[in-house]
């Protein structure tokens, strides 16, 4: 499979800010930079539909290496768009993961 894009995935945590009252850590949004490979290709709900039986929203399939970060309602970055996971199909060798865009991505420098 040949992979030519990179998207990033928000990582767990963002900036480190301070402690709050109680000792416990604050921290900002956390930003995409976790990249992974992929391919992107437009797709429909009615697609999802006849290929998959999936009744989703939806409106670019990707295709990438498994990735155990890819679940359902994770987001990710790609040409400064968000996207939001709405179907993963795990398959031996690739995932086809379907997407929906979710707006800019507008990072907070």
């Amino acid at each position: 499979m040949r992979l030519t894009k990179t998207a990033y995935l928000f990582g767990e945590k963002g900036e480190y800010l301070g402690t709050d009252k109680y000792g416990k850590p604050i921290y900002g949004d956390p930003k995409p930079d976790i990249p992974f490979k992929m391919e992107i290709e437009p797709f429909s709900p009615k697609l999802a539909e006849t290929q998959y039986g999936a009744f989703v929203e939806v409106r670019y399939r990707l295709f990438t290496y498994p990735n155990p970060k890819l679940e359902l309602n994770n987001q990710f970055v790609f040409k400064e768009t968000i996207y939001k996971i709405t179907q993963v199909m795990d398959y031996e060798k690739h995932y086809e993961v379907l997407v929906k865009d979710n707006g800019e991505y507008k990072p907070n420098y």
